[in-house]
């Protein structure tokens, strides 16, 4: 959240063009950073990457260099797209992914855990919270990721900002885990608060 209270990206922070050819490489490997304990495993097949302003902004940014767009009105409707994903004050998103190594067992993963999205939840001091998910397209992926966002109770925001452990997991029929966020990755999520 910015200083002035709002979550949503403003158009003279995203860089496009020669202005972010400049600060790329630093940029992407500052996101990996940032990335690296956001991304949670459920399982073998499944990963949850909380987002934030700093991470949905970079997507944006690589979208803009991939696209070639650095026209002002294109980059400002690309913002109010990229603004759509970007989480509200006390909320967490994550974007819940399917991972296989082989491209070809997608369509069987995808269908063994069809509504796995609805089934995705975040818990703190035993009070469980589920994701409510969107479907999005990220850039460069060719299948399809879910949005999921998380409306903390005040009491659970206040408890997470304080230290509380933080679980996440699904409860599918076809995959029922249940994973503690090290610290690290307890802290990184927090910080989204």
């Amino acid at each position: 959240m910015t200083p002035e209270g709002s979550s949503q990206l403003d158009l003279g922070e995203v860089r496009a063009g020669a202005a972010y050819e400049l600060d790329r490489g630093d940029e992407r490997h500052r996101i990996a950073e940032l990335k690296q304990p956001r991304r949670i495993h459920l399982g073998d097949t499944l990963a949850l990457v909380f987002e934030n302003r700093d991470t949905i902004r970079s997507t944006l940014e690589e979208a803009l260099r991939t696209e070639r767009i650095d026209d002002p009105e294109r980059v400002a409707r690309e913002l109010a797209a990229f603004n759509a994903v970007v989480p509200d004050s006390g909320e967490l998103a994550a974007l819940l992914f399917l991972e296989v190594a082989d491209p070809a067992d997608l369509a069987a993963a995808a269908a063994r855990l069809q509504g796995v999205e609805s089934t995705v939840f975040i818990e703190v001091e035993g009070k469980r919270v589920r994701g409510v998910p969107e479907v999005v397209s990220p850039p460069g992926e060719t299948a399809p990721a879910h949005l999921l966002r998380f409306a903390l109770e005040p009491d659970q925001r206040v408890a997470v900002l304080a230290g509380s452990a933080i679980a996440t997991g699904t409860d599918h029929p076809h995959l029922t885990v249940t994973i503690q966020l090290d610290e690290e990755q307890r802290r990184a999520v927090a910080a989204d608060l």
